[in-house]
């Protein structure tokens, strides 16, 4: 008799186990699409973060540079190419440094322009009081793109 109530429900047992396989599949494949992306964008953060602290270096290399080599005698143009390994991978960061319009030798002050890798760019001005003299040199502006 046991066999007669049962033999017309042959396989739907296996239908529900299936319909639970398939949501839980589609539950993991969600979150692993979701992981991914993640670890893209983290990739995506790394970079931005590398090259906007390659632009930060640029700056303060624009610094050093007129802080040790200007002594008074400002208002001269320089340009660099600065390579700058973080990693496993080596950023090139171009710094151009040109005087301001309206600078004087005793007070210089230059417009400095940082780029490090495709698009990234930094925009300063700095400028001395004590005629580019050790640690005088201020940041009166700059800009990100």
């Amino acid at each position: 008799m046991i066999t007669r109530r049962l033999a017309g429900q042959r396989g739907q047992g296996l239908l529900l186990i299936l319909a639970f396989v398939a949501a839980f599949l589609l539950v993991v494949w969600a979150a692993l699409t979701l992981a991914s992306a993640a670890f893209l964008n983290l990739n995506g953060i790394r970079s931005d973060t590398r090259h906007t602290y390659a632009l930060d270096a640029g700056l303060a290399y624009a610094i050093e540079t007129n802080d040790s080599a200007s002594k008074g005698t400002g208002c001269t143009d320089t340009a660099a190419t600065l390579p700058l390994t973080y990693g496993s991978s080596t950023i090139n960061v171009i710094v151009t440094i040109t005087a301001a319009p309206g600078c004087k030798t005793n007070k210089p002050s230059y417009v400095v322009n940082v780029m490090a890798g495709a698009g990234r760019q930094l925009n300063a001005q700095i400028s001395s009081s004590n005629a580019g003299k050790k640690a005088s040199w201020t940041i009166d502006w700059e800009a990100f793109q």
